[in-house]
């Protein structure tokens, strides 16, 4: 989100002397996004989540290119050489780097204006320690935290899943509609998650589970990352399958669609972690999330 921060154009002089300059956060131009996405084609799936960020938001532009408060940064212009880049999409914060010292994420993250609320999505082990430590250095109060399990299906997997569904029962995809009334529901739930929900209803892959008569028992949204989440089945459903169902179905359409499949799983929710494996899900890696606190009236507060 464009709010307080120092941003100038660079051109290969000011590249070459970027180091003599103090560090500002510069935004990587829309027609560059593919060349950003294309660093991070090697090495799957370690680093495959970075990529497939980096498409979500090129298919997103594709579908409104003016959205709103949504900006990619690097730290001075330099992120050819290091990987390193800050999502900033309205309260969300997706973050990656290609540098093992991360130290162009770190100084790139001390930029950000911390008096307003954040929700720091998918932040791998290698790269949590830096997240952490400006977190501290910057005495930002925190409101939430998860560690959580990425598990790992890939894409020839997904597709041998079968599918049998209950007699009555039928699943579509998503509306944006669908996504309001699943955002009452999401336990995550904050001031500006429902046009949050309803974009990933209406621009990823999603899945609803509807019986007869068209109400919906369960859903599954396709993250930013592209992986699968959140999950929710209505508690009158548990213990029936549904999200064993969702979860194949939502797998396979993304497997179709040329996509290996991830899903994030908090690190408690133990019927989550058992369905997953049972699925053949593999688990590459643990990654974070955490909300900071707001330090002034705003619009979001996560």
């Amino acid at each position: 989100m464009l709010r307080s921060w120092q941003y100038t154009t660079v051109n290969d002089w000011e590249q070459k002397y970027a180091m003599c300059s103090p560090d500002v956060l510069q935004p990587i131009l829309r027609e560059s996004w593919e060349e950003l996405r294309d660093l991070f084609k090697f090495e799957w799936p370690k680093h495959e989540l970075a990529y497939n960020t980096i498409q979500n938001y090129i298919d997103w532009d594709k579908k409104d290119s003016k959205i709103k408060d949504l900006e990619i940064l690097s730290l001075n212009g330099n992120w050819r050489q290091t990987g390193a880049y800050l999502v900033l999409d309205r309260f969300q914060i997706f973050l990656y780097t290609l540098e093992e010292d991360c130290n162009s994420l770190k100084r790139a993250l001390r930029l950000i204006d911390w008096d307003y609320s954040y929700r720091i999505s998918v932040v791998l082990d290698a790269h949590w320690p830096t997240v952490d430590a400006v977190l501290k250095q910057q005495h930002i109060e925190t409101r939430f935290y998860n560690k959580s399990l990425l598990f790992y299906l890939p894409r020839e997997e997904a597709l041998k899943f079968h599918i049998e569904l209950p007699q009555g029962l039928q699943l579509k995809q998503l509306t944006a509609e669908h996504g309001v009334y699943a955002n009452r529901l999401w336990p995550h739930r904050n001031s500006g998650s429902e046009y949050f929900i309803k974009r990933l209803a209406a621009w990823n892959v999603s899945m609803g589970l509807f019986n007869e008569s068209g109400q919906l028992l369960g859903w599954c949204f396709q993250w930013q990352t592209g992986a699968i989440g959140p999950l929710e089945v209505l508690p009158e459903h548990y213990r029936k399958g549904y999200g064993t169902l969702l979860t194949k179905a939502i797998a396979r359409e993304l497997a179709r669609r040329g996509r290996n499949c991830y899903g994030n799983v908090s690190e408690t929710n133990v019927a989550s972690i058992g369905m997953f494996e049972r699925l053949g899900f593999r688990l590459p890696c643990y990654h974070h999330w955490v909300s900071t606190k707001a330090r002034k009236l705003c619009e979001w507060e996560v």
